[in-house]
């Protein structure tokens, strides 16, 4: 087909920006010319991927989510601040393209405001990218995260369903709020295996689950672990909600004076030197090659968000997860405890006995190791890049670009 101006709407965050960018690095290589709106953070990422950057100012620069749950006011302010992101994201886009619009709107779920108001905007056919759960009339992955906080549906909330009727006017629409935030495009690509979906055999011909894409992979990373044949315990809290001290200290305890070899992504908010003396075969470092540690590991133990869950499942690696730290994750880790792909670490037993036994039962289970590896395969023949390429370019066929 003709290249085509293909603008891609995202948030500035790992577990949105790097699942997309196979795809993005796909078209591109097939000659649409792709803009890609997401905060400069990501800027390298993304050119390498084949995509001009369109930068916009993040809300969360100053918003520090884990400062702002435990308030009285949490549910309130955490609502406003995804209208502002996402407001934010629309004014970057209408500003950068104002004399070049795009053919086609492709979004994250996330921004998903943004970008359904942004094809509005141009009167152009949309698509949803999905790193997480897909939704339809039978499921809703916010609504799973709003009850994970104890939140309600933003139009539940006066001054939030305010500010979100002003928003959808501006673009003239009088649609419900909860109508048009359950309203489903015609074509969504999931970055995930349909195997790992809930409620699978209710999605339609509309849901592509391509599997992930990991385009964010730092291609010559390596790691090797110190002793040939030691079994490795890969530990991250991601990239948010990871300023835990006391965790990753009862992590290094856990495994003193044992054969494991330990090594703990701390994240960029959290100093190694406030972890103290770490024992000879444990390592903290803010970030490591995950793919290239999850090689040489046995186990992972990580909240059990999409994007490490999927990661662990592509190398095959069992997981324990443990969402206590971050509610958005609960979805997600209950899922993969349900399909048997690793176990949850109760919050009662975060000390470094108890850490111990789950990790070292966990990688003794044969069971738990073959269903991994089945979600392996299904991973790996969901079709990926290439899949999500063909189905866009088959949908802007289909809407006549």
């Amino acid at each position: 087909m003709s290249p085509r101006h293909i603008l891609v709407v995202n948030v500035q965050g790992h577990g949105h920006v790097y699942p997309s960018l196979g795809v993005v690095g796909e078209l591109a290589r097939r000659g649409h010319r792709i803009s890609y709106l997401t905060g400069p953070a990501f800027a390298e990422e993304v050119t390498a991927a084949g995509a001009t950057v369109v930068p916009y100012k993040s809300e969360f620069d100053e918003f520090h989510v884990p400062d702002v749950v435990g308030r009285e006011d949490a549910e309130t302010q955490l609502h406003l601040v995804y209208v502002r992101e996402n407001r934010a994201i629309l004014r970057a886009a209408e500003e950068a393209l104002r004399d070049d619009p795009p053919d086609l709107v492709a979004y994250d779920v996330m921004p998903f405001l943004a970008g359904r108001l942004l094809a509005k905007h141009w009167n152009r056919p949309a698509v949803r990218f999905n790193g997480g759960f897909a939704e339809n009339e039978h499921y809703s992955m916010f609504e799973a995260l709003w009850a994970s906080h104890g939140h309600r549906h933003p139009a539940d909330v006066e001054v939030v369903h305010t500010v979100l009727v002003d928003l959808l006017a501006e673009y003239g629409i009088d649609t419900p709020v909860k109508q048009f935030w359950r309203e489903i495009e015609d074509l969504n690509i999931i970055h995930l295996p349909k195997s790992y979906q809930i409620a699978p055999e209710t999605f339609d011909e509309r849901f592509v689950f391509a599997g992930p894409n990991f385009g964010g992979r730092t291609k010559d990373a390596h790691w090797q672990p110190r002793r040939p044949g030691a079994p490795v315990l890969l530990v991250s809290l991601g990239t948010l909600f990871n300023e835990h001290p006391d965790f990753f200290r009862t992590c290094a305890k856990a495994f003193a004076d044992t054969p494991w070899e330990v090594v703990m992504a701390i994240g960029r908010y959290l100093d190694p030197e406030t972890l103290g003396p770490l024992p000879p075969n444990v390592e903290a470092k803010a970030w490591v090659p995950f793919h290239a540690v999850l090689e040489h590991a046995t186990v992972c133990l990580i909240q059990g968000t999409t994007g490490a869950t999927m990661e662990a499942m592509d190398m095959g690696v069992p997981v324990v997860v443990m969402p206590h730290f971050a509610t958005e994750a609960v979805p997600f880790a209950q899922r993969t405890v349900e399909l048997g792909l690793g176990y949850e670490l109760p919050s009662d037993r975060i000390d470094p006995s108890g850490v111990r036994a789950i990790v070292e039962r966990l990688a003794a289970d044969t069971a738990v190791k073959q269903r991994v590896l089945r979600m392996q395969r299904d991973v790996r023949e969901s079709g990926g890049s290439d899949r999500g390429a063909d189905e866009i370019e088959a949908y802007m066929t289909r809407c006549g670009l």
